[in-house]
């Protein structure tokens, strides 16, 4: 058994030369050669539920056998426990692993379920000291009828440390569009084959007596993988709303910042809220709500039958193409690069006064007390008495009440349940209002619809101060038993 660590990064077919001709690799001599990797699971998939891969690979004359667990998974970076045995026959057998490592009653439903083939580049750099197998892969992995290319680059760690393969990943992004990516061959392939795209991921279990530096790592960690998974989830599906989504991800790191803001020097909160605040500015223009719907529901590209589709294809036109030069953009995976070398080498700890790491050793259940006070003071359920545009102003609050609750309502009480239900509904409530908001504000829109659809609309959006009144309920409601939250 050995210890794999690797760092996985997609990249797109345009820029393949370019990663070829980079300076780190173009004076090492490569190795090429062509790969199938037979995935094998139950029926049920029983091995995947477990968190563990099974395949046979074929290269050449040679097929090895290799079973992985899931191990670690944060920013691309993947750190997980696997065997490698070869098989000459080219068949299983799983008398080659140790008991117990895999799930009981697997062995005789063993099925096939999808393969992958690709050809592999291969290049051994040596980064400070490490030596790095970096490897450049393109192929397709198929289920069925279904297939999808594969277009990735993997630095694996063979010796050395893992500083060394971080600032090798973070060279290579400086120049060429690699984004750090979670998404696995395997994980392709049970997607493809599911017909199903699964974006929740398990929350990190934070314990009441883990200090707030580990509290923050796992936190943010768990931010940027969503945020990874979120982007590479766009290109698989091409479902605006996982785009969307991003900026959600981004309003949640910079909460983290607030909630933790004793542990980080300036120097390093500035850092990072520009790294933040540099990919919400690229990515917010490509997401008014209007111009997404759009480009879900009709083609883009298709011959408008009127006026007013050519206005709204011509605005959806610009977000494909404005997220196709971000794809382009080597600051956007660098940028992300960057965040994921501060999280995993904890930067931070170089400028930390002695004040800085005695709130780092903190108990988290006492360093978010102020967090949680201050969050109920910031919300004013006064604000939704008034018009929408009060109301929506008050999302950013709920929303961090809301997390809150999500995050660490087994440090305060199973009664904060409760509450993250009533916040749940008024951030849903809050969606809705602005989706009327803006859809009463499509005036040419709506006229250019059929009769019978356009009283559909104007009869949804007349129903805004119905709605509004259920927030005002709502959040008095939860304004009114807030103290009771703070003494929990």
């Amino acid at each position: 058994m050995g210890q794999e660590i690797e760092l996985k990064l997609s990249i797109r077919p345009s820029a393949v030369e370019a990663f070829r001709s980079h300076p780190v690799l173009s004076s090492l001599p490569s190795q090429s050669s062509a790969l199938e990797n037979q995935y094998y699971d139950t029926p049920d998939q029983q091995l995947t539920q477990s968190g563990t891969a099974l395949r046979l690979r074929f290269q050449g004359g040679h097929c090895v056998q290799t079973l992985k667990t899931r191990g670690s998974n944060v920013g691309g970076l993947h750190q997980r426990d696997e065997w490698e045995v070869e098989r000459p026959d080219g068949q299983l057998d799983l008398s080659e692993f140790p008991a117990g490592v895999l799930p009981e009653g697997v062995a005789s439903r063993l099925t096939q379920l999808f393969s992958t083939r690709f050809n592999r580049h291969r290049w051994l750099v040596q980064h400070q000291g490490a030596d790095i197998e970096v490897v450049l892969d393109e192929g397709e992995v198929s289920a069925g009828a279904d297939s999808q290319a594969i277009s990735e680059v993997e630095l694996e760690l063979k010796s050395g440390g893992l500083a060394a393969l971080l600032s090798l990943a973070h060279e290579l992004t400086r120049s060429i569009p690699l984004v750090p990516s979670d998404i696995s061959k395997a994980e392709r392939g049970y997607r493809l084959l599911n017909h199903a795209v699964p974006v929740n991921l398990p929350l990190p279990a934070i314990v009441a007596q883990q200090s707030m530096e580990s509290a923050f790592c796992a936190l943010f960690g768990y931010e940027l993988e969503r945020l990874q998974r979120q982007w590479d989830l766009f290109w698989m599906t091409q479902q605006w709303s996982q785009v969307q989504a991003m900026l959600v991800t981004l309003g949640n790191m910079q909460t983290e910042f607030e909630w933790f803001s004793d542990i980080l020097p300036t120097r390093h909160r500035l850092q990072v809220k520009a790294w933040v605040g540099w990919l919400e500015g690229a990515i917010r223009p490509l997401v008014s709500w209007w111009p997404a719907c759009f480009a879900l529901s009709q083609d883009a590209r298709s011959e408008p039958e009127n006026i007013a589709v050519s206005l709204q294809q011509a605005k959806a036109i610009r977000a494909l193409e404005g997220i196709e030069d971000l794809a382009s953009n080597a600051d956007f995976g660098h940028t992300l690069m960057s965040m994921t070398q501060w999280l995993h080498l904890r930067s931070w700890r170089e400028d930390q006064t002695e004040e800085h790491k005695c709130a780092s050793e903190v108990a988290v259940s006492d360093g978010l007390d102020r967090s949680l006070s201050t969050a109920w003071q910031a919300f004013n359920p006064e604000q939704f008495a008034g018009s929408t545009s009060h109301a929506l102003a008050q999302y950013p609050a709920v929303h961090r009440l809301l997390m809150l609750c999500q995050y660490f309502n087994t440090l305060y009480s199973e009664d904060l349940d409760h509450y993250q239900a009533e916040l749940q509904a008024l951030e849903d409530n809050l969606s809705k209002l602005s989706a009327m908001d803006v859809v009463s504000r499509l005036h040419e829109w709506l006229n250019d619809l059929p009769l019978d659809q356009q009283a559909s609309v104007y009869s949804w959006t007349r129903s805004q101060p119905v709605l509004l009144r259920d927030i005002k309920q709502l959040a008095g409601r939860l304004f009114d038993s807030r103290d009771a939250v703070l003494e929990v």
